[in-house]
């Protein structure tokens, strides 16, 4: 308590400079704490959610992919496939300007096992996917998409075709995919497809569900056999293999961010350090008369490290709360959309950042304070006292 009590003493002697410090690390925080979730998410994916009994097969030479619809049967009859459905890609602007920024990616697909079939649908609303079953021009669409075209549930849309030109489709909104999965999309019947493009004939891809990872690569092993002489050809692969196969994609960016956390944790360390660096040396008739009122060397190094552990956690819990907060407001609705509020969309932070950057704040605070306070440790009483003589 004695401690606690000498620390608060002196952030309040040097207010200025502890607001500025704790300001710069509580920034560098809020940057950190969104590329730590976008770095989480993706582990997450590829060794988590992704799931190894469940199978992507697609075109082995063309992207995208288009099977045969024949061989739909041949596939979902496989021994050990328990569940199944498929994707049809169809592209489209969603309004008269025709720009990238205004395109969506709908998947048309079975609407009765929608949420059992993918990933990161367990929180849809399942009066979404009955409204879906009885509206045949029906779309469950992302939260992004909502926001960015203010558009609202029962609303109707119509799609500008660049994948099936001249096939333009109208739709009508019957839900709302949750926050940050399947950023662009939106999912609508197989059949409304079929009739709308008139494309009976082939199938962008189909997902299928076997018992467990074992019956999954011995199925996987028997379709490849199946159709390699086939043309087309299929390829066949694990939902977390396709995940990570993604993610191979873009790894150049995970490791630039990986690096741009490290050295946004190095800055922490150094500002925190340098902060209290000048401070000891201000404070070193202080460290001196301690020592003569009996404080030993170590209780001096635990007074100058506890004090920047306390400004670097307070400063990442500010800096993190700060970044959950923008991202409760943007996947609310409450931040007007740009691209800034977007990657809070694709990658929304969760509360528990928060106290991971208290965290990371009182580690950056101990590991910038270790050689100061070795410093300030050695003050010796003699030498401080014949310069005030």
């Amino acid at each position: 308590m004695k401690f606690f009590l000498l620390i608060l003493k002196n952030l309040r002697r040097n207010k200025l400079r502890t607001t500025l410090t704790a300001l710069a690390v509580a920034v560098m925080v809020t940057i950190c704490t969104e590329m730590m979730t976008i770095l989480f998410w993706v582990h997450q994916h590829v060794h988590t959610q992704a799931c190894q009994s469940k199978l992507l097969v697609s075109e082995r030479w063309v992207a995208p992919s288009c099977i045969p619809a024949r061989y739909l049967s041949l596939l979902t009859h496989q021994e050990g496939v328990e569940d199944w459905t498929l994707w049809n890609l169809y592209t489209g602007y969603l309004d008269a300007s025709r720009q990238n920024s205004r395109k969506g990616f709908g998947l048309a697909t079975r609407p009765d096992n929608l949420i059992a079939m993918h990933i990161g649908l367990e929180k849809l609303d399942p009066a979404a996917v009955l409204a879906l079953q009885r509206e045949k021009t029906g779309a469950i669409v992302s939260a992004d998409l909502m926001e960015q075209m203010s558009w609202k549930v029962g609303q109707q849309f119509t799609v500008l075709s660049s994948s099936h030109p001249g096939k333009d489709l109208r739709f009508k909104i019957v839900g709302v995919l949750p926050p940050g999965e399947y950023v662009r999309n939106f999912f609508f019947r197989e059949d409304y497809y079929e009739e709308g493009t008139g494309n009976k004939e082939t199938i962008t891809c189909v997902w299928l569900r076997l018992r467990d990872a074992e019956t999954a690569q011995r199925v996987a092993g028997r379709i490849q056999e199946q159709f390699q002489h086939n043309q087309p050809e299929l390829k066949v692969e694990t939902e977390s293999a396709g995940v990570a196969r993604f993610v191979s994609r873009e790894q150049a960016l995970l490791s630039i961010l990986k690096w741009v956390v490290a050295i946004l944790v190095i800055d922490m360390a150094i500002v925190l350090s340098n902060s209290i660096s000048v401070a000891t040396r201000e404070r070193k008739g202080e460290m001196a008369v301690l020592k003569v009122l009996g404080f030993e060397p170590l209780a001096i190094l635990v007074l100058v490290v506890g004090e920047a552990m306390l400004i670097g956690a307070v400063s990442g819990l500010i800096g993190a709360a700060l970044a959950w907060l923008c991202s409760a407001l943007a996947v609310s609705g409450l931040l007007p959309s740009s691209s800034a509020t977007r990657i809070f969309l694709s990658f929304p932070i969760q509360v528990q950042m928060i106290f991971w950057g208290a965290l990371m704040g009182a580690f950056v605070g101990f590991a910038g304070s270790i050689v100061p306070a070795w410093n300030a440790r050695k003050v010796r009483v003699s030498d401080v006292f014949a310069k005030i003589a």
